[in-house]
């Protein structure tokens, strides 16, 4: 059984597959025709974040394609539809970073009320006294608005809810929360919080009008997918003033690109899609992918995802 897999794993993970007969093919090069010819001869795909999505054009490439195993949970890079009408599973790693993400979007939340950004960089300028007059938000009685109420989002509002703040979610489901359409989600969330996957729906869905209906000085968080976001119209509300912050740990492009214009955007923090990477999740992830792995050869799949 051959895999393909384009980044290192943990050796003992890798040794495991050893041991369970696997052959493990790695990357010849960056691009889309480096994939192509890598996979030709494989079994199993194993997907990591990337530019190179697991198309039509790769999924033909691949004649001896049985599974395509997402190492994280978001399918957008993968043509899950097209895989099942091959005939071909495929398999994510879900719950192993709920509370990771979760952790970091309430340390993004946080990090925008206490004005940390201005402050770090004040502090380390020497500008002690200055600090002092920079305001700062109590989340005690604010509202958290939440745009996808999934295993994520409700992890987020339990936090939340912990804090005392008021939850509110558009999609989903979770208990001591208030769901409501997105257009009231937008207009009474003092925090905004994305929490959904993209799809060709919602892509770009916070964009111009979708700000001018959020409340003056509202926070913005997007730890999903940086699709999500009308960068350059989010970029203008800050500095307009109609947004008081945002936080993003996902771009558009990644590694964002020198062009994004959130990176000059007043207000703004900006995370390198790490919401997911601690240590605890990264064993999680692994030990889930193997597992994954070793049932698809012991003819008992899990994690499937288009079945």
């Amino acid at each position: 059984m051959k895999v393909y897999n384009p980044k290192p794993l943990a050796p003992v993970a890798e040794q495991m597959l050893k041991d369970s007969g696997v052959e493990i093919v790695g990357s010849s090069g960056p691009t889309k025709e480096d994939l192509i010819k890598d996979v030709a001869d494989v079994d199993v795909i194993v997907v990591w974040l990337s530019p190179n999505h697991i198309d039509k054009e790769v999924i033909d490439a691949a004649k001896k394609l049985k599974l395509i195993s997402r190492f994280g949970v978001g399918m957008e890079i993968v043509d899950v539809k097209y895989a099942q009408s091959k005939g071909i599973m495929v398999c994510n790693t879900p719950f192993s970073n709920i509370n990771s993400v979760a952790e970091h979007a309430m340390y993004l939340i946080m990090a925008c009320a206490r004005n940390s950004r201005i402050v770090d960089t004040k502090m380390h300028s020497g500008e002690f006294n200055s600090i002092k007059k920079i305001s700062a938000v109590e989340l005690e009685g604010s509202t958290l608005g939440i745009i996808g109420l999934g295993s994520i989002g409700r992890a987020v509002a339990k936090i939340a809810s912990a804090l005392g703040m008021r939850v509110i979610a558009y999609r989903g489901h979770g208990e001591g929360v208030e769901m409501l359409p997105l257009k009231e989600v937008f207009a009474q969330a003092d925090v905004l919080s994305l929490h959904c996957p993209l799809t060709k729906e919602n892509a770009r869905m916070i964009d111009e009008a979708a700000l001018a209906q959020m409340k003056p000085g509202a926070f913005l968080l997007n730890t999903a997918r940086g699709g999500l976001l009308d960068e350059e119209a989010v970029a203008a509300a800050l500095k307009s003033g109609r947004l008081a912050g945002a936080a993003v740990d996902v771009a558009s492009s990644e590694p964002i690109a020198a062009d994004n214009p959130l990176l000059t955007a007043p207000n703004c923090i900006l995370t390198p899609h790490i919401a997911w990477a601690t240590s605890a999740a990264r064993v999680r992830l692994m030990d889930i992918a193997v597992e994954n792995l070793r049932a698809f050869l012991a003819g008992k799949p899990i994690n499937v995802v288009n079945l």
